[in-house]
């Protein structure tokens, strides 16, 4: 399932739950600067999402268009190990955007 609102798109495989309790996510935060605005929102909706939420392990995503030029996303992964595999395989669509940072945290809550 795929939603859009102003400058957010979150991704959610459909049948995917999880509690509040599920310490064992793990999330992957990147952020970007973004050299064209326009073509890197279309890249990351045709290209990015389709191939990360098909990544094993996937919980959501969310891909957030920030003021000047930045932006930033946050990937939900099931586990730790799967969050480290897809942050070490991360790679930005062409020269649209370069990325600033790419770290792993884990997921303390979530509604």
């Amino acid at each position: 399932m795929s939603t859009s609102t102003a400058n957010v798109t979150e991704v959610r495989p459909s049948g995917v739950t999880h509690s509040s309790m599920d310490a064992s996510m793990h999330a992957v935060v990147l952020n970007v600067t973004v050299t064209d605005a326009d073509a890197a929102a279309a890249a990351v909706r045709d290209q990015v999402v389709p191939q990360v939420s098909g990544t094993p392990g996937f919980v959501a995503g969310y891909w957030v268009r920030l003021d000047g030029n930045r932006g930033t996303a946050v990937v939900v992964f099931e586990s730790e190990d799967t969050a480290r595999s897809a942050a070490a395989e991360a790679q930005p669509p062409g020269e649209l955007m370069i990325f600033d940072s790419v770290e792993v945290g884990e997921v303390i809550a979530n509604t």
